[in-house]
């Protein structure tokens, strides 16, 4: 019984310090992993604050020293105008001769179907600019204004469709409007693009961050800038990505969408930007979107560590509290044993069964179903301490207390013994009367076998019986005491009556012996 009970406490308190240390724990674990990711977030939201930056300073930079270069390219633009009113028949023209003279700068002609028909570049002859159903922004709606106009226009950093390579153009209608024509200029050389260049701060980005697989700046028509493809053309935004693209522009707003990446799961983060000149009109080109490739393997490698950390410390947060749980209970367990049970029989003792009958009474009246009290006495007691002393008495008891015990085979049941030779059974539910008959009957033939003591069967040679009082509630009483006054005068009865027998409370029995 000892071991019994201190196995129920040290189970308790184990599973209150594995809950407790579970908690604490996974508020500890979820509070790490959160700023973990917000770390990431933090470092992402510097990366693309770095690269806008960049972006920005590049664009700026030059467009602060681009005012020469546009005026350089009104003029030629000027000078074949004249030349076109002097000779209309472009298809005539020594394009290279004209690049010769205009700088090194390319020349286009783009007819009204917004195809180029003539260049001093061969590779772009035949380049059609109508809208392909791609990204939202409208390029070729914007040559068609041009060509249908009469002012010169020029756009910021743009890229070569055919070589991928960074170029500045412009734009300048014929008079009868029938060509448009661009002039295009490499900016590779240019010493301010060398210096202001956000692909270099790109690369040192990817290289610091390896949770960043590319950072690439595209225009609104969906190519990139300072970038080529595998074909050695102009590197264009995936058809997978246009929609997040499309949306990002149209609204203005960071948006992000799922892809892969030579195999592995990869964010695309779509950052629009918008270069700003005060008291000047915003360009076609002025609009930039920086596409982030993002991955999470470096996040789920430190979340998986910080898992696996959060594991060993857990089991050894359990180990350690579990030990505790061990150490407090042999302190407590035997206090707390002594506080409800009976030293010598195991038993609940006095204490323990007045509170188990006032919970039964209780539950009892609350579910209403009956509940019996057992009160037992030993007849001729007496005799064993006279006749083998007390030390054999005591033993006589807890063979007595063991087998009234083994008789109450339901465990919410209650077997206490309340001093001396004094023992009681409660029974929390039964049927009726005839359940508390069955489990008397089995405890006085149960203590009808022998039971030897120092070579004297007890039982026989000292006419050791038992006598027991049984009372029902809530048929006999209402409340504990009640109860156990009914039980007692039964217990009174049986005695009377010849011992080794029971006896249920009956008020008008009861009258009549009280009266003898």
């Amino acid at each position: 019984m000892h071991f019994s009970f201190k196995a129920k406490l040290m189970t308790i308190m184990g599973i209150f310090s594995i809950l407790l240390t579970l908690s604490v724990s996974l508020v500890n674990q979820h509070r790490l992993k959160n700023n973990l990711v917000a770390s990431y977030a933090n470092e992402s939201a510097l990366v693309e604050d770095t690269v806008v930056t960049a972006v920005s300073a590049a664009d700026k930079a030059f467009q602060l020293s681009d005012k020469e270069i546009e005026n350089e390219m009104k003029a030629y633009s000027a000078k074949l105008v004249e030349k076109y009113q002097e000779q209309a028949d472009v298809s005539t023209w020594n394009y290279q001769a004209l690049k010769h003279e205009m700088n090194g700068m390319d020349i286009y002609m783009i007819d009204r179907s917004l195809t180029v028909r003539y260049s001093s570049f061969p590779l772009d002859v035949g380049m059609d600019f109508k809208d392909t159903g791609g990204t939202v922004s409208s390029f070729s709606q914007l040559l068609f204004e041009r060509l249908n106009g009469d002012q010169f226009s020029s756009d910021g950093i743009d890229q070569e469709s055919n070589t991928g390579m960074v170029r500045k153009y412009s734009y300048m209608p014929t008079p009868d409007h029938k060509y448009l024509i661009e002039l295009g200029l490499y900016l590779d050389d240019n010493h301010v693009f060398q210096s202001f260049n956000f692909l270099e701060v790109s690369k040192t980005l990817i290289q610091k961050y390896s949770y960043i697989n590319d950072i690439t700046v595209y225009t609104t028509t969906g190519k990139s800038i300072g970038k080529k493809g595998e074909d050695g053309k102009s590197l264009l935004i995936s058809n997978h990505n246009i929609p997040a693209f499309n949306l990002a522009l149209k609204e203005g707003a960071v948006r992000d969408i799922k892809g892969e990446r030579d195999g592995n799961p990869v964010t695309y983060r779509y950052v629009p930007y918008t270069i700003r000149f005060e008291n000047e009109e915003s360009r076609f080109t002025d609009q930039r979107m920086i596409e982030i490739v993002y991955n999470d393997s470096e996040l789920q490698k430190k979340l998986q560590e910080n898992n696996q950390i959060f594991l060993l410390q857990l089991l050894a947060t359990i180990v350690i509290a579990l030990m505790i749980s061990y150490f407090i209970t042999k302190l407590v367990a035997k206090p707390l044993y002594l506080a409800s049970h009976d030293l010598l029989t195991g038993l609940s003792n006095r204490a323990a069964f007045e509170n188990a009958l006032d919970t039964t009474i209780a539950r009892s009246k609350r579910k209403q179903h009956k509940a019996a009290l057992l009160h037992i006495d030993l007849d001729n007691f007496k005799r064993v301490n006279d006749t083998l002393g007390h030390d054999a008495g005591d033993a006589f008891l807890i063979e007595v207390g063991r087998r009234i015990r083994s008789t109450v085979l339901d465990s919410n049941h209650v077997t206490a013994r309340l001093g001396g030779d004094e023992f009681v059974v409660i029974l929390n539910q039964v049927d009726d009367e005839q359940n508390a008959l069955e489990v008397a009957s089995l405890i006085i033939q149960e203590l009808k076998r022998p039971i030897e003591i120092k070579g004297i069967n007890v039982i026989n040679d000292l006419s050791t019986t038992v006598s027991i009082g049984i009372a029902i509630a809530p048929e006999h009483a209402q409340d504990s005491e009640e109860l156990y006054a009914c039980a007692d005068k039964a217990l009174y009865h049986a005695k009377r009556s010849g011992k080794n027998t029971f006896s249920v409370y009956d008020e008008l029995t009861m009258q009549d012996a009280a009266a003898q």
